[in-house]
């Protein structure tokens, strides 16, 4: 009987065990192919996602390589940009200079001062006027072999000999601790002070040359007394100070 099943034959000829047979064993083998192409695409997508992960480290890496040196372009730029402004100090005004950096912003008995890398050694003796690439900074306060300590116009006890370029009047531009703002005083009531006015150094202190500039008018009030009241903006970037330049005692020269 068994054998007689077995030789039976649909109309095609195909033997009917065939039939069964496959009838049994397919739905077998679409599962293990369904199964074998879904293990066979996660292990695919884990690999594209191993190797996106590699690549996304290599290039954040690469980003913050790129910022890094970015950042540092900016800054060569910007220093580049005030040694330059420096240099050109030599062809405006016609004094022997000596080129300096700030070592130290700290402040001494609440005095304003900085320290910078040349001393005695260099030619820096006290009361040398300090300027930058934009106008007056302070005077030597004191001197070491290798390093001095400048005293900033902003100090309380500074005072600096200036003119009202505009209107050829002198006053003296005292400091109040402000990094920002001085005052000028002794200017007269009756001179028509006005914002923007330029002011510079008049060299009658013994310490400033003429003709540096040192900043301009803000703010002018009449407290109805002799002498204006007057607020001037430093023109120096007393807060951020780097490049420097000691005018030797005055002296004059082609820039040193």
């Amino acid at each position: 009987m068994v054998l007689i099943t077995i030789q039976l034959k649909d109309e095609k000829g195909t033997y009917l065990i065939e039939k069964v047979i496959a009838s049994v064993t397919l739905p077998f083998l679409e599962f293990s192919k369904k199964t074998s192409y879904f293990v066979e695409r996660g292990v695919n997508t884990y690999i594209l996602n191993v190797n996106s992960a590699k690549r996304y480290y290599k290039l954040l890496e690469k980003v913050k390589r790129l910022e890094s040196e970015h950042i540092t372009c900016r800054y060569l730029k910007r220093e580049n940009i005030r040694l330059k402004s420096l240099l050109n100090l030599k062809y405006t005004y016609d004094y022997f200079f000596l080129g300096t950096r700030v070592i130290d912003t700290s402040v001494f008995t609440g005095l304003s001062i900085i320290t910078i890398d040349k001393g005695k050694n260099s030619g820096v003796r006290e009361n040398c006027a300090v300027i930058d690439s934009k106008g007056v900074v302070g005077r030597v306060w004191k001197v070491f072999p290798n390093q001095s300590q400048v005293q900033l116009i902003s100090d309380k006890s500074s005072g600096v000999g200036v003119i009202i370029e505009e209107r050829g009047v002198g006053g003296i531009l005292i400091g109040t601790g402000d990094l920002y703002y001085g005052e000028l005083d002794y200017v007269p009531r009756g001179v028509m002070v006005k914002e923007g006015d330029s002011i510079v150094t008049s060299g009658t202190d013994g310490i400033y040359p003429p003709n540096i500039f040192v900043g301009r008018v803000v703010n002018v009030k009449d407290k109805g007394e002799f002498f204006l009241n007057i607020k001037v903006k430093y023109a120096a970037s007393l807060s951020s100070l780097r490049e420097l330049v000691v005018i030797l005692n005055g002296e004059k020269g082609n820039g040193k």
